[in-house]
């Protein structure tokens, strides 16, 4: 395993784009990080479960980085299934990316 590949700004070949609304916005070329077809995990923690229609129980969740930090991102909801997701405790997380 390993992270997944940086983007640097020379490959999006990020710019500023004038517009003729008179105003200024970055710009950046379309670059797939990894190709199509490649398997990827990312790591969530478990915030709370929420009660759906049928009366099971799906987890609220919190995406997190390499270092444990909150990214900001959030799903609504999604169902834990033992064949979709793996379960790795924060030592296990740190040592996934420190593989390169």
């Amino acid at each position: 395993m390993r992270p997944a590949k940086e983007i640097t700004a020379e490959k999006e070949n990020l710019r500023i784009d004038s517009t003729s609304y008179c105003f200024n916005m970055l710009k950046r070329d379309p670059v797939e990080p990894e190709p199509k077809g490649t398997i990827i995990l990312m790591a969530f923690r478990i915030d709370d479960y929420i009660q759906d229609c049928d009366g099971s129980l799906m987890a609220s969740l919190t995406h997190l980085s390499k270092n444990l930090e909150e990214t900001g991102w959030c799903p609504d909801r999604l169902r834990i299934y033992p064949d979709t997701c793996l379960v790795v405790d924060k030592d296990e997380l740190k040592e996934l990316f420190k593989k390169k």
